[in-house]
């Protein structure tokens, strides 16, 4: 994947712009993130949503837990929603769909473990009327 040539760029990428840092431990290990402070962030926290391989999924799980776990603080941190978009768009979910805060913040999505497309395929092979509009909903 994209993510083993670029040493983890991609993962950063979505980091940075969600206002979260790896924490290292003593072994240079990256178990943990933090939020970096709105202050030193120095603009808003930005909303992303992340739709991952299934290689990628098979790959880097411990990866996408540390990705969903940065976003789910950006979602849970008491900050105003002018400064950060990612709480004020799982605010607005969580009432629209009557959900918790939590489960409204999911933003790290894939296939199901053992599937490696986008499943268009198997809904042509297994469908004889399909539209484009089904197809597009898959």
């Amino acid at each position: 994947t994209d993510n083993i040539k670029t040493y983890g760029e991609s993962l950063a990428q979505v980091l940075a712009l969600v206002g979260a840092k790896p924490v290292p431990d003593s072994l240079g290990r990256v178990n943990k993130v933090e939020l970096i402070p709105l202050e030193e962030l120095g603009r808003p926290r930005i909303d992303v949503v992340c739709n991952c391989s299934g290689v990628f999924r098979d790959l880097f799980i411990n990866q996408m837990n540390l990705l969903d776990r940065a976003i789910k603080m950006a979602a849970e941190a008491d900050e105003p929603i002018e400064k950060n978009f990612v709480r004020k768009h799982a605010l607005e979910q969580a009432e629209e769909l009557n959900i918790s805060l939590r489960e409204a913040s999911t933003r790290v999505f894939s296939n199901a473990a053992g599937s490696y497309s986008a499943n268009v395929g198997l809904a042509i092979e297994n469908g004889s009327n399909i539209d484009e509009q089904q197809l597009q909903e898959q």
